[in-house]
């Protein structure tokens, strides 16, 4: 939304779910509506007088297929002329090799993917009643307010709990600066030969995830990272997994009674914090999975059809990134 209202070349109404999300587009002066996507009347008191419809939302398996239902239900009625989803490259699932846009879906027991392929079986069934679509299938997202691939690995690397992963971590890494994701999105917007096509969006560089973190290391100003062997990192990740389970559910039933251990205990305070940091700075089994696929998620369609060339080298995302980082204070300076 940022990137429109700064081009001048349309104009902006942001859809968001509660007014609290709002800070950030407060400080532009763009229209807000609230747009919950599993309230059809709010979708449709938001997109009045809408042309065309960028959805994004995400969150829960029900938000994300019930929700692009909605959406494409209103979109549909009140006769939108454009309507852009944003998928993931997850709906190929764990395949390896290079995948282009003809790649079969693979459900793969996960909640995220899986959905997102229900929610793309959506828009295609309305493709076929005539509903104008486009599906873009962005790869690893990094950049300014992207949780899990800047944020959380910038907050990993800084723990000293990071490392690289010998024999996991060389799968390939398909980056896409956020910049030139919004890029493809409004290119997207506009070209009539999208419409009824799916796009990967990736970036121009293809690196291995443990080049990734070493980059990333470096950028923030860090000392070298340190190599852990496979067989020791997948067990010190399966001792966190039942960690992780006990805390969520000690969390979801005496949250009250350790706030007030807390408050009362520097001590204890100071270990539930380190405990935190510990749980929320380690990897997760399932990302050793993604660390290890070697699949290249093609771009020819994208070039070829809308033209879409990206700028961003890892290099200079990450520049980008990191004073995007220290100037927010997320990170240590």
């Amino acid at each position: 939304m940022e990137t429109l209202y700064l081009l001048g070349s349309a104009d902006v109404r942001a859809g968001i779910r509660n007014w609290s999300s709002a800070a950030r587009l407060g400080r532009f002066p763009v229209e807000i509506a609230l747009c919950d996507v599993m309230e059809k009347i709010q979708i449709a008191q938001a997109m009045r007088d809408v042309t065309c419809v960028i959805h994004c939302a995400t969150g829960s398996r029900q938000v994300i297929i019930q929700g692009t239902k909605n959406m494409l239900d209103v979109s549909r009625r009140l006769g939108v002329k454009r309507f852009v989803h944003l998928s993931t490259a997850e709906v190929y699932g764990n395949a390896n090799g290079k995948i282009d846009e003809k790649f079969p879906y693979q459900y793969t027991g996960s909640a995220y993917g899986d959905s997102k392929i229900e929610a793309e079986k959506l828009c295609w069934e309305y493709y076929e009643k005539g509903f104008p679509i486009t599906v873009i299938r962005p790869s690893i997202v990094y950049g300014p307010f992207s949780k899990d691939w800047t944020v959380r690995l910038a907050q990993s690397l800084q723990s000293g709990n990071w490392r690289i992963f010998k024999g996991i971590g060389e799968g390939v890494c398909n980056l896409i600066y956020i910049s030139d994701l919004v890029s493809g999105i409004l290119l997207a917007t506009r070209h009539e030969d999208a419409v009824g096509e799916s796009f990967n969006l990736a970036g121009p560089e293809l690196i291995s995830w443990n080049q990734y973190f070493q980059k990333f290391n470096a950028a923030l100003g860090l000392p070298e990272l340190r190599v852990i062997n496979p067989g020791r990192a997948r067990l010190k990740t399966s001792i966190m997994k039942p960690v992780r389970s006990s805390a969520k559910f000690v969390l979801a039933h005496f949250s009250d009674p350790l706030k007030k251990i807390s408050q009362k205990y520097r001590f204890a305070r100071e270990v539930m914090r380190s405990f935190e940091k510990t749980m929320r700075t380690s990897p997760r089994l399932d990302e050793f999975s993604l660390y290890s696929r070697n699949a290249v998620y093609l771009g020819t369609k994208a070039r070829d059809i809308l033209g879409f060339r990206p700028k961003f080298d890892v290099e200079s995302g990450l520049k980008l990134s990191v004073r995007w980082l220290k100037h927010l204070g997320l990170i240590g300076i």
